[in-house]
């Protein structure tokens, strides 16, 4: 076992000591079957323990711990989701905030902080996705890692996340092995727009049907989701993105 799976088990198994992740996710609708699968966790607060378990060296080169011997995940960034490939190895994590959007903007955290690794070679949820993609020759790509979630969770078994907005070469390459049609959903913002436009002029030239939708009415497909609890009427309440 590796040190990062390692920190990811940790991690999940600590879940249960805090009452204010395992509150936040119930709120996003993440029940106990979606947190084992994604192995969903929470940061040690006491990281003298954690140290004894997992090699701060390690931890250091991948930015989850600090030279200082302090970690932004414990103290902000503590809600824990595992990044895992394609080969089912820990390449990462990524930490969320539970503070509010005030709080954020005062102490100058970010929601979402990820721990060093290659983002432009990895896809969120693809371990899982790969044999639905290949089965369906297409693939859903959304932005959040709590949008991929959802979509897998209501039955759209053939989707992926990014982790942001940025859609590489790498990623194209990808997933053009093993399918060829990509329908995105950006969030439903201008810096979504931008994006869909950005991915559109740079790789719509190549032998793949590429689609762009947005949401009429919701920020994001998570959102959505959470909302209706179904993708069967999601045809009609997205409109397509023409470039």
């Amino acid at each position: 076992m590796t040190e990062l799976e390692k920190l990811a088990e940790i991690c999940h198994q600590n879940l249960k000591n805090s009452n204010e992740c395992i509150s936040y996710l119930k709120e996003r609708g993440i029940d106990q079957e979606d947190i084992k699968e994604y192995k969903i966790g929470f940061f040690p607060q006491n990281l003298n323990v954690l140290s004894r378990y997992v090699d701060f060296d390690v931890l250091k080169e991948k930015k989850i711990i600090r030279v200082d011997d302090h970690s932004d995940y414990r103290d902000y960034n503590y809600l824990i989701i595992p990044i895992i490939n394609e080969y089912k190895e820990t390449v990462g994590i990524c930490g969320r905030t539970l503070l509010s959007k005030d709080d954020m903007k005062l102490i100058g955290v970010a929601k979402y902080r990820n721990s060093s690794f290659k983002k432009k070679n990895n896809l969120f949820g693809l371990k899982d996705s790969l044999p639905h993609i290949i089965k369906r020759n297409k693939v859903w790509i959304v932005e959040g890692y709590f949008d991929q979630i959802s979509m897998s969770k209501y039955g759209c078994k053939n989707s992926i996340c990014l982790g942001g907005t940025a859609f590489s070469k790498d990623h194209f390459l990808k997933l053009l092995g093993i399918c060829n049609r990509f329908n995105f959903i950006y969030d439903n913002d201008e810096a979504g727009m931008i994006n869909s436009e950005r991915v559109y002029k740079k790789f719509s030239k190549y032998n793949a049907k590429i689609n762009f939708y947005k949401l009429k009415d919701y920020k994001d497909i998570d959102e959505y989701l959470q909302a209706k609890k179904t993708l069967k009427n999601l045809s009609e309440d997205v409109e397509p993105i023409l470039f």
